[in-house]
């Protein structure tokens, strides 16, 4: 293949983009004309088959192997050419409107490279015209200017109304837009209001021009004597070096889209989603799981779906709209379709995310083929269908409900079962599991002494434990041993296994094999395996002094540098490690053949699983840790667990049955296949192993029962540490495992159910019931760790559901809470029961709960509020207007200065169901609450009379609402606040401050004040909070006889810190100290730095910063901004500076502004720095605005 050559491998997704180019290539080295048959011209059999079969060589060296096996029977060109065009050109009408529907719903984003936007456009224009689709030139131009966001609309006007004859072209619409993008570069910000210096009414880009060309005026030069301080070439600006720009390319894209595992940019997933919420069909439920080609990654807002669990911050989701989602956990989710059961890896809980998202590309990942097409979704595997939806609201959506961590599991979990399960682990080691949250809570306890431990595990007194230290590193030491012959055979031929163990992790990996002198062979496959999945190298191997271990073995060590430690003749307790995981192997395996009641020739499936057990239970040299999560870094899963040897009820696949032949047949699990899917299984009735993952386990039964122990258990060797024990009497003390000093043992790194790298088919029916003895109860595992339950205890007492509050140790509570609000609705004439009529829908709702602690956190206030789910909602349809005011924060802080400087009196009051008051415009329907149907009316909706929470419109009515009032009222609104409402006599005044539901009353007389509060108490169902304590986070502290107020968010503050870590740092003394010099060059330049920083919330701590910023921490305001300038693409330095803001905060977190220490007057001071910014040489510059003392603004 030539080194030269600028050509792309075709891996199925870039056929658009390849097909053109090949057949430029083929052209160029005259290949072409295979591709459309032989011509009449071509004479020459042989010339014509040596061309073919050299085109279609060439082809196939630019093919990945994922394409490669699709055509690698075809020998002429033409064939091979169509067969590609028939698997990756389909020009269906499903393929069509997906094309036509991408291009529509394309959008730039802002700060993104307008030539990548550009790019991702004609490669859809393109492949439409693949499909014989040809846009015309001005409707691609439109398509295109449609997709750029508000801040380009001066643009998109000007552009419009300057082409000739009203026809914008694409040429024009490419060339404007690139320009633009290079001056708002040069500017520095993509968006007004970026920096604290913009918008506010002037300029920036004005002024900056203007104070160039004045410096260029002074100092007299010419343009072409200017000389370039980033490339010292002369003739331009530094702003204007065009090398600059493009060493900076490749460090301004988003963090998100690195290939990192933490942050994440899904594009595509919320303008689907707002597609959705436009839903009319009543069959489109949150519980719905949408299928989106735009997601990275699984996504569910639910934390009650996951299966396995990992809390933590894993980075923020970026969506369409450009805000940002923090992700709060991953794990698996067990979905159950009517097509079988389905396991999807990975899932980002998103608790901002308003539906279940399935990523495309993630199941293409695992190796799945998702179809689209005639309004059904499929899922296949091969040939077979794994999951299936249908096309709903503009959307393929499957149904599909949550399955529990019990899914194949017994009735209940006892220690007991787990015990048998685990190869007759210990009963200190369930318990260790257990502490550690890795297994459920377990009932019940072992019994004294168990007969299979008995036949499997009594020995002589071992020699004392010196073990030395274990290595720090993987791979640094392996420690192997070889155990046999063992009598019988297994089934496979083979008389000995080998074991390798790493020092570090105590993971272990054992081979079958028929003599010893395949044990060579055996590790350099085990050598091959472990270098690859770790990056690392094997640099020691430790062995005792057997045959297989010198010579052929020996030399191969020496040749790939690899240090071969051998023990001193007759001293195996050198090797002990080894030793001592024999031994720990043949007891368990000795226990699972006489529990099982199988032959002997299995002991090498039973080495396999109790090797794969081992690995899943706690080591002692690891302190309790798990062999496995050590080697991989990666929490395990013991889901897949079952009894080995216990019955299995096999699916039979029809094409081995017949029409009268059952479809059942009982098996025996023989464990878990390392690089396969499904369980292994023994057919007793075929004397063949098989494989299948349509089953179903009867854990507390065998096939066949069970004969003496004795006549069962394999012969095996004694272990090198018994034969050199001293004769001495036989331990008779069994301690059912208690022997194991350590464990670990080879799992394969996915999981033995089937991983798709996103979804897996489990599809195992329902468990069946076995009947107990009549002397026996059944254990339940105790709901104190149920899902529900830990919800409540890692989410301060707050349901997420109505099931949630039902099943709450507070139940009560919430019930009366639920039945407050309702007599809310009710008092108010909110709805009223009706038949829905004819070509009407009904939206859903949802309880929303809140539990709000009263200031000294003694007695808490149990709040349920009644939400429409107004995302199904449709503009023109169901609203039209939704835009509603709130009060700024620096007209709060104005009014509170000034209640400081002049003694006013300042009240709070609160409006109870505030959104409940505004009247609605609108016919809308809605089901009636969860769990309060009316009796006997189960087929009536409610008919909204007044707005409720979660309308979209229900924010805009309620202020029209209040605002008609306030006019009524003889109150004024002011002008530069639509919140601020103020009423004056001629010997008092009155203002009040509104918040949605929350009110500030400031005057200076406490007779209007009460006036006021008695209207509006008459007008809506208020709530006096008396003198103001708390406004929307800030604490309000006052001294009258002082004259002064205090605004503080110490409590915000705390809460931050803690969140982020940094509750515990070292405080300093500045926001920002001087060794900070922020720019765009510290951001990150090489693929591992991105992928490095995607692991740091970043743009979530900036935000955080911000808020406290805004309301009371004015002394932070320019460290914020500095930070806040490098939110698309942060580096370690910038990082920093966000951590010493954090750092600033901890030392004065109880820092607050001042009121009433200073003339009642409006006093403003300004400043900037000189050239500050690294990057252009701008100065920053900055304002205050203070009233009574106190920053106002």
């Amino acid at each position: 293949m030539e080194q030269n050559t600028r050509m792309v491998s075709m891996n199925g997704k870039n056929w658009s983009i390849w097909k053109p180019r090949m057949e430029d290539l083929l052209y160029c080295k005259d290949l072409h004309a295979p591709l459309t048959g032989r011509p009449a011209s071509v004479k020459d059999d042989e010339e014509w088959k040596k061309m073919d079969r050299k085109a279609v060589g060439f082809i196939r060296q630019w093919l990945d192997d994922s394409v490669f096996h699709h055509v690698s029977t075809e020998t002429s060109a033409q064939a091979l050419w169509k067969k590609l065009e028939a698997l990756y050109e389909r020009k269906t009408a499903g393929n069509k409107a997906f094309l036509i529907r991408k291009l529509v719903n394309l959008k730039y984003r802002e700060g993104s490279q307008m030539t990548e936007h550009l790019n991702l456009a004609q490669s859809i224009i393109n492949q439409l015209e693949s499909m014989k689709i040809t846009l015309e030139d001005e409707l691609q131009a439109l398509m295109v200017l449609s997709s750029l966001p508000e801040s380009w609309e001066t643009l998109v006007v000007s552009l419009s109304n300057s082409a000739p004859d009203g026809v914008v072209t694409m040429e024009m619409v490419s060339g404007c837009l690139l320009n633009e993008e290079l001056r708002r570069k040069d500017s520095g910000s993509s968006t007004p209001g970026v920096f604290l210096m913009e918008g506010r009414g002037r300029s920036v880009k004005k002024d900056v021009r203007h104070r160039d060309s004045s410096r260029s005026k002074s100092r007299g030069k010419s343009k072409k004597d200017i000389e370039c301080y980033y490339c010292k070439k002369k003739g331009h600006f530094k702003k204007d070096c065009f090398q600059m720009k493009r060493d900076l390319k490749g460090k301004t894209k988003e963090v998100g889209e690195s290939s990192g595992d933490a942050t994440t940019s899904i594009v595509e997933a919320d303008p689907l989603c707002l597609q959705c919420s436009g839903s009319s069909c009543q069959d489109c439920v949150d519980t719905d799981w949408i299928v989106d080609g735009g997601a990275s990654y699984h996504c569910t807002p639910h934390r009650d779906y996951f299966y396995t669990y990992s809390a933590g911050d894993h980075g923020v989701i970026r969506m369409a709209n450009s805000g940002e989602s923090l992700i709060v956990g991953s794990g698996d989710v067990h979905l159950e379709t009517e097509l079988g059961k389905i396991v999807l890896k990975g899932v980002r809980h998103i608790p901002d995310l308003r539906m279940n998202l399935i990523s495309v590309g993630r199941l293409d990942d695992g190796g799945f083929t998702s179809i689209e097409g005639g309004g059904t979704w499929r899922l296949m595997k091969g040939s077979l269908v794994v999951a299936k939806g249908r096309k709903c609201c503009g959307l393929y959506r499957t149904k599909a409900k949550i399955c529990g961590p019990s899914v194949n599991a017994a009735e209940g979990d006892s220690m007991e079962l787990w015990h048998r399960r685990l190869g007759h682990i210990s009963e200190k080691n369930l318990k260790i599991l257990v502490k550690n949250k890795v297994l459920p809570e377990l009932s019940g306890g072992l019994p004294d002494t168990c007969a299979h431990c008995l036949a499997g595990k009594q020995k002589r007194v071992s020699f004392a434990d010196s073990e030395p230290k274990r290595k720090a590193e993987l791979l640094y030491l392996i420690h192997t041993d070889v155990c046999g012959p063992i009598e019988p055979k297994s089934v496979g031929g083979a008389a000995y296994f080998v074991t390798f163990i790493d020092d570090h992790s105590r993971k272990v990996w054992a081979y079958s094999v028929k003599q010893k002198s395949d044990v060579l062979a055996k590790f350099e496959e085990f050598r091959a395996k472990v270098e690859k999945m770790t990056g690392k190298e094997i640099k020691r191997v430790r062995s005792d002094n057997g045959g297989e271990y010198i010579g052929a073995f020996d030399a191969y060590c020496r040749r790939h540098g690899i240090v071969h430690e051998r023990t001193i003749p007759r001293t195996p307790q050198q090797n002990g490690l080894a030793e001592r995981m024999n031994r720990t192997i043949i007891e368990k395996i000795k226990c699972m053949i006489s529990q099982a009641g199988i032959g002997k020739q299995f002991w090498a499936e039973a080495v396999q699983t109790a090797v794969h057990l081992i690995n899943l239970s706690p080591s002692a040299p690891l302190n309790g840790d798990i062999p496995e999560r050590v080697w991989s870094g990666k929490e395990v899963s013991y889901g897949h667990v079952r009894v080995f040897g216990c019955k299995v009820h096999v699916h039979v696949p029809k094409e081995e049955r017949s029409k009268l032949d059952e479809k059942s047949r009982e098996c025996i699990l023989m464990g878990f296949p390392h690089e396969e899917f499904g369980y292994r299984l023994w057919d007793p009735v075929n004397k063949k192993m098989i494989r299948s993952r349509d089953v179903i386990f009867v854990e507390d039964q065998v096939v066949c029962e069970p004969n003496a122990a004795e006549s069962q258990v394999p012969q095996f060797p004694p272990t090198e540490e018994r034969l050199y024990a001293d004769d001495g009497p036989v331990e008779t003390v069994v301690d059912n495992g208690h022997a194991e000093e350590e464990v670990g043992e080879p799992i394969p790194d996915e999981e033995m159910i089937p991983d798709a790298g996103g979804a897996l088919p489990v599809d195992v029916p329902p468990v069946v019931e076995v009947p107990l003895v009549r002397s026996e109860r059944v254990r339940r595992p105790n709901t104190r760790y149920s899902p529900h339950e830990y919800i409540l205890l890692t989410d301060s007492g707050e349901p997420e559901s109505y099931v949630e509050a039902q099943s709450a140790e507070d139940r009560e509570a919430w019930t009366a809470a639920m039945e407050e609000e309702l007599y809310s609705l009710q008092k108010n004439e909110t709805y009223d029961l009706v038949p829905l009529p004819k070509g009407k829908r009904a939206l859903k709702n949802k309880w929303v709960f809140k539990l709000k602690l009263d200031e000294n956190r003694s007695q808490p206030r149990y709040k349920a509020r009644l939400v429409v789910k107004g995302f199904s909602q449709k503009q023109g349809i169901d609203f039209d207007e939704i835009f509603s005011p709130v009060v700024k924060m620096s007209s709060i802080r104005l009014v509170l200065g000034m209640a400081a400087s002049m003694d006013l009196e300042v009240e709070q009051m609160d409006v109870k169901t505030a959104f409940l008051h505004g009247d609605l415009e609108e016919e809308l329907y809605m089901e009636q609450p969860e769990g309060f149907v009316a009796k006997g009316k189960h087929h009536l909706v409610c008919r909204l009379k007044k707005s409720l929470y979660g309308l979209k419109q229900a924010p805009r009515q309620w202020y029209r609402k209040f605002d008609s009032f306030m006019m009524k009222s003889k109150f004024q609104r002011t002008r530069a606040d639509h919140c601020v409402y103020v009423k004056r006599t001629e010997k008092t005044f009155t203002i009040l401050l509104l918040y949605v539901d929350d009110m500030l009353i400031v005057g200076d007389d406490k007779a209007s004040i009460a006036e006021l509060k008695k209207e509006l108490s008459e007008s809506f169902e208020m709530k006096d909070l008396g003198p103001a304590r708390k406004i929307l986070g800030m604490k309000i502290t006052r001294d009258r006889s002082a004259g002064q107020l205090w605004l503080s968010q110490s409590e915000y503050v705390e809460k931050v810190l803690k969140r982020f870590m940094m509750d515990k740092v070292k405080p300093v003394a500045t926001p920002l100290a001087g060794h900070f010099r922020l720019s765009s060059s510290q951001s990150p330049s090489s693929e591992k730095e991105v992928e490095e920083m995607s692991q740091i919330p970043y743009a979530s701590a900036v935000g955080s910063l911000m808020y406290a910023m805004v309301c009371t921490r004015p002394d932070i305001a320019h460290a914020v901004g500095s930070v806040s300038r490098y939110l698309a693409n942060p580096g370690k330095d910038h990082w920093s500076a966000v951590k010493w803001i954090f750092r600033y905060l901890r030392g004065t977190s109880d820092l607050c502004l001042q009121f009433g220490g200073g003339p009642p007057k409006l006093i403003g001071y300004s400043d900037s720095d000189m050239s500050g910014d690294v990057d252009t040489r701008r100065s920053t510059s900055g304002f205050v605005v203070t009233f009574g003392g106190g920053a106002v603004s």
